[in-house]
């Protein structure tokens, strides 16, 4: 267990920065998961802290020590990989005693740690299987006791649910995250599913581009996002164009308009112009077809029943179709297709950016 330091690292492939000044600090302990599309720099960054890849610019810590030039084998790191990378011809035992016996741990210690490490991970009365007899899930197993056994100070995991099927991941997905705070190691883990990284993290970093957009627990990135980006990337958000027509430096307050509403608002700084609102579609609440003071009307276009969510498409005044969703408490009451609805957009629940989507002026507190 250990602290992991990242002291403003640059990685480039030609001209191109992968990663882009990555400034920050991980707990002894922590679940942290880099988080982003397909090429935004997060498995870079993993290799990079393995010592796959070296950084062109800054420094990486373990704890005290620079690792910079610390070759892989010597940074006492466990990684799991999206592709298993286990041995088919070698029984499930003889997998997870590999890097045992890599380091010269004595015969009866090492049969030792591989049981204490496949019970972990519920496997022992599999132990002479070979794993081309054994399924996606079990296989991953194999792979996380090979990686704990050998008692690393951190633990990598580069999509190591992808190839799983989606009831097996969140199985697979909750056994990791307990066996992480059983054995208190520091743990690195990267994904491209925004869900998966919300169930299990302490805290995050959503990358884009090579840049760490935010880094925060999962309930500050999904009720507080830094910007658009992190906005749109996780969760579902609505994004609705409205303008500041004035601010009032006395009350700190601005005017605002959005659709058929006009209202004041306190905001971070100073503004007049475009603003973007960021609504989550289970904030905003449909109120039926009466109009009322702060309602805009819509007609909803498509109905989705997703068993314990109903999920309306709902065109706005401005031909803006909305995403909200209600609890399906009583799939009978459900609101039909092309019918008339009046909606509390909740914009006090809202989060308000700049035209740019890069500054937050306004964020509800919940």
């Amino acid at each position: 267990m250990q602290k992991i330091v990242f002291d403003h690292v640059t990685k480039y492939f030609g001209t191109h920065k992968a990663v882009n000044d990555a400034h920050f600090t991980i707990n002894e302990g922590e679940f942290f998961t880099l988080l982003g599309p397909s090429g935004c720099g997060k498995t870079t960054l993993l290799r990079t802290i393995a010592g796959f890849y070296r950084q062109e610019e800054g420094d990486i810590y373990f704890g005290d020590k620079l690792i910079n030039d610390v070759p892989t084998h010597q940074r006492n790191i466990g990684m799991v990989f999206q592709n298993y990378a286990i041995f088919p011809h070698m029984t499930v035992f003889e997998n997870v005693c590999y890097g045992l016996k890599a380091r010269s741990v004595p015969k009866k210690e090492m049969e030792q740690r591989a049981m204490e490490a496949l019970e972990m991970v519920q496997l022992t009365h599999l132990r002479d299987r070979v794993p081309s007899d054994m399924s996606g899930g079990q296989q991953q197993r194999i792979a996380l006791a090979r990686a704990i056994v050998i008692r690393p100070g951190l633990l990598l995991m580069d999509e190591p649910l992808s190839n799983l099927d989606a009831k097996l991941r969140v199985k697979m997905r909750s056994d990791i995250r307990r066996l992480q705070k059983e054995l208190n190691i520091t743990t690195i883990y990267v994904t491209h599913d925004q869900e998966e990284a919300l169930a299990v993290s302490d805290r995050i970093a959503v990358m884009s581009e090579g840049v760490i957009q935010q880094i925060a627990s999962p309930e500050d990135i999904y009720s507080y996002p830094a910007n658009k980006f992190v906005s749109n990337f996780i969760g579902t958000s609505n994004f609705l164009e409205g303008h500041c027509t004035g601010y009032n430096e006395a009350a700190q307050e601005a005017s605002m308009r959005l659709l058929e509403t006009q209202w004041s608002q306190k905001l971070s700084r100073p503004y007049e112009g475009k603003v973007l609102f960021s609504l989550r579609p289970e904030r905003i609440r449909l109120r039926g077809d009466e109009p009322g003071e702060r309602l805009v009307r819509g007609t909803i276009d498509s109905v989705t029943f997703l068993g314990e969510k109903v999920s309306y498409a709902v065109r706005l005044s401005n031909d803006s179709v909305i995403e909200i969703q209600e609890h399906a408490i009583e799939p009978h009451r459900m609101r039909k297709a092309h019918q008339t609805v009046y909606v509390d957009l909740q914009l006090d629940k809202a989060t308000l950016f700049d035209e740019s989507g890069k500054e937050v002026l306004y964020r509800a507190a919940y």
